[in-house]
């Protein structure tokens, strides 16, 4: 199916705010994080953020014209790689030449020599999860009536989701796996369990946007979104004592909040593209929304190896707002450059 330019418009302005969010959180000292444009960025990454972005990749799951298991297990295979690559470039490098500030080891528990390789190389990622959740997407995309088991199985995973965290067997390899389905940073980030409802959800979503009306679709999606925000309240407050930010992995009250949110936004986002009319800025959103994955690359390598230069928390707003537009500015310099190397015709 073509393209739903809100869809695009919606992910790329995360996309574009995306290393702006890095940069603050791995840069910036604390007041600077708990600033008015540290909110602003947390609202950002906590709310339209990676929720959509793998809300979107169900929506695009089901409107793809190539779900095949030879197509779904590349996917996944270049995912893989691509998770386990990153891993090595921004920490084992900068690793390897010393260049990991001391801090950032120290909050770890790591210490500044190979010993610290496994732990690095083996961390849990956006990259990863998404690689885990092709398997299942695809067995659920191949049942009869799949949106509606999707619907089922996304509700059944918002609720049993805390029973299956933090399992461990003793047996190294597996609990790597069950780290991965049920752990919490910084092993962590994005665990199956509850990220899965996400794209689960898309799935439903991208039926319905095949088979009715797409703007009824996503006003009515922007109702329920609103809908089961309010029902979110409804749930006791949730109160877990962490050390580590419990948006990477949410109790079931949160979960649907975020859920009603990312459907909120994106009907937001599509009246706005209906009243505004396409411009040079929304040019740049589709760019960053069509571009994500090399995006998503390209800015953790270069927020990673700048931080022998930055140190880990350590700069005020200016600084901070500087890095912000310098490493901005040329991850999409870097990726434009990349594409259209790529599509420059080559040479026999």
């Amino acid at each position: 199916m073509k393209r739903i330019q809100s869809f695009d418009l919606a992910r790329g302005f995360t996309v574009l705010i995306m290393p702006s969010i890095h940069v603050i959180m791995l840069y910036s000292i604390p007041s600077v994080q708990q600033s008015f444009l540290g909110d602003v960025l947390a609202f950002i990454a906590e709310g339209p953020g990676a929720q959509l972005f793998m809300l979107l990749m169900g929506v695009g799951f089901t409107l793809s014209s190539k779900i095949n298991k030879k197509s779904v297990f590349k996917r996944a295979l270049l995912l893989l790689v691509a998770a386990y690559g990153l891993n090595f470039l921004k920490f084992i490098v900068p690793l390897g030449l010393g260049l990991m500030p001391p801090n950032l080891l120290a909050e770890l528990q790591q210490d500044d020599n190979y010993t610290s390789v496994p732990f690095f190389l083996l961390l849990g990622d956006i990259l990863h999860f998404a690689m885990i959740a092709y398997l299942p997407l695809y067995l659920v995309y191949r049942l009869p009536r799949y949106y509606y088991w999707s619907l089922c199985l996304a509700i059944l995973i918002i609720f049993i989701s805390p029973m299956v965290w933090d399992l461990q067997t003793g047996i190294g390899a597996l609990d790597y796996i069950l780290q991965l389905l049920g752990g919490h940073p910084p092993v962590a980030f994005f665990p199956v369990f509850p990220w899965l409802v996400y794209p689960l959800i898309g799935m439903t979503l991208g039926f319905l946007l095949k088979k009715f009306d797409q703007n009824m679709v996503i006003k009515m999606a922007g109702w329920f979104g609103l809908a089961i925000i309010i029902f979110s309240f409804s749930f006791p407050a949730t109160t877990e004592p962490t050390d580590w930010l419990p948006f990477y992995r949410t109790w079931p009250a949160d979960t649907i909040f975020h859920l009603g949110f990312v459907l909120v936004w994106l009907a937001v986002i599509h009246w706005l593209s209906k009243k505004i009319k396409f411009n040079p800025f929304s040019k740049l959103l589709e760019f960053c929304s069509k571009n994500i994955t090399s995006i998503y690359l390209i800015q953790w390598v270069l927020i990673c190896w700048c931080l022998a230069l930055t140190g880990y928390l350590q700069l005020n707003m200016m600084k901070s707002f500087c890095w912000m537009i310098g490493i901005t500015t040329f991850t999409l310099l870097l990726t434009y450059a990349i594409k259209k190397s790529n599509a420059q015709p080559k040479n026999i």
